[in-house]
């Protein structure tokens, strides 16, 4: 039987930490909102879903609603490149359904054939920070999203408005992000849907693979 998440303040100021000694890591200094929780998770829709991949956890905001709205047959794949994120996520989540991995999300298909699944998946479902990761380290976690998902998969992730016009890597400078066609390069159809009401606002993006003419 699963127990809730917890959600306690140690969770929170472990994110808080990451984010200020870390941003280009956590893209954030705190834990994402309900608004932009909600709108992943809805456009996620893992109702319908046999096997789920989330990229990029943290301490688990978007895990738990994510585990509410799961079938009770289905897996929840998480995977973490931080120890003290990672290790907050196992502490307050206890569900069987999930399988937490320390890893690096340029590995999907490697960190699941560790833990015995070799298949597609149904959803990819990112919180990784994209704008802020090196170029070629994005590319790679984005072919590995993309070739993992089955076909009729979904591929989610959110951006915020501002990174469209302006932010900054060691790798790229200053400069704008653009998610859509970083995404087309990827993926087949992308929309977006904007989460006016989070701090800072920001969309919701819906990619699918790309259909494979017979």
């Amino acid at each position: 039987m699963s127990r809730a998440p917890r959600t306690d303040s140690r969770s929170f100021f472990t994110f808080v930490k990451k984010g200020i000694t870390d941003f280009h890591q956590t893209a954030s200094i705190v834990p994402s909102q309900r608004f932009l929780v909600n709108a992943m998770v809805d456009a996620a829709a893992p109702e319908r879903a046999r096997t789920i991949v989330e990229l990029g956890p943290g301490t688990g905001p978007m895990t738990g609603p994510l585990l509410s709205r799961m079938r009770k047959d289905a897996r929840l794949f998480t995977i973490e490149i931080d120890q003290p994120l990672h290790d907050e996520l196992v502490r307050t989540h206890d569900d069987p359904r999930l399988t937490a991995i320390l890893g690096s999300a340029e590995h999907i298909e490697e960190l699941l054939a560790e833990r015995g699944h070799t298949g597609k998946v149904d959803v990819v479902f990112s919180s990784l920070g994209m704008s802020l990761i090196p170029p070629s380290i994005r590319e790679r976690i984005l072919e590995s999203a993309a070739r993992v998902l089955a076909p009729g998969g979904t591929y989610v992730q959110f951006g915020y408005f501002h990174t469209r016009y302006v932010t900054w890597t060691k790798d790229e400078g200053l400069k704008g992000f653009n998610y859509f066609a970083t995404l087309k390069r990827h993926f087949g159809k992308v929309t977006r849907k904007p989460v006016p009401a989070n701090f800072p606002p920001a969309w919701v993006y819906r990619a699918h693979p790309r259909t494979v003419a017979p």
